[in-house]
């Protein structure tokens, strides 16, 4: 970092493009090297096949999870939500009909930005509590964007139109769009089961 920063408060043009590109390889170099130390952890704790680019979508998954640090480099959230439905696909003992599934929620998984991944977290933590009576989209609007950190009830407006599209949520109800469906607080299978896929990864690698 003292490196990158020193070359591009020089000012010179070419000091600016060379730090800019060590700072963007460096950070890449980093999800790399986190990747690879969670795969070989799970492979070494039996939990993904040590043949696993052999399985069905194995290496696919594998080679788009690596273009996608390369070409994207993804934040945190997003890797992680990465990573855990790639866990998903190759996970140990998995029939050929799960990692079908598997491979679809990875699919849509690719196309999800951090501003979804909030959203949907925000949602699947009110779960719980989520029960008869809550059938307002301003108050589960009001409700997530709370829980986002206070963030603009605009910007839930978005991230639920993407995740609406994806069949993450279940889609607003009545003519206007005021009513929402009660059930899961939203979310649908295919989404508790992204948010579970994550809990299970995390807690995979956490593991001693």
């Amino acid at each position: 970092m003292e490196v990158v920063t020193g070359l591009m408060a020089g000012g010179v043009k070419g000091a600016l493009v060379t730090g800019g590109k060590l700072a963007q390889g460096a950070f890449k170099a980093r999800l790399y090297q986190q990747f690879a130390i969670e795969l070989s952890k799970l492979r070494d704790a039996g939990k993904i096949e040590g043949d696993f680019v052999e399985k069905k979508y194995g290496y696919k998954t594998w080679v788009d999870l690596f273009k996608i640090i390369d070409e994207e480099s993804p934040d945190e959230d997003r890797l992680e939500a990465l990573k855990a439905m790639f866990f998903d696909v190759n996970r140990v003992n998995a029939t050929d009909g799960e990692r079908i599934v598997a491979y679809q929620l990875w699919q849509i998984t690719k196309a999800l930005t951090s501003g979804d991944l909030l959203v949907l977290k925000a949602t699947y933590q009110i779960l719980p509590g989520w029960g008869a009576g809550h059938s307002s989209y301003t108050q589960w609007r009001n409700t997530i964007a709370q829980n986002c950190g206070g963030i603009p009830t605009a910007m839930v407006d978005l991230y639920e139109k993407h995740l609406t599209e994806s069949l993450l949520l279940t889609p607003r109800q009545h003519g206007d769009g005021s009513g929402i469906l009660q059930t899961n607080a939203r979310l649908t299978d295919l989404a508790i089961r992204l948010c579970k896929n994550i809990e299970t990864y995390n807690a995979a690698i956490s593991e001693d």
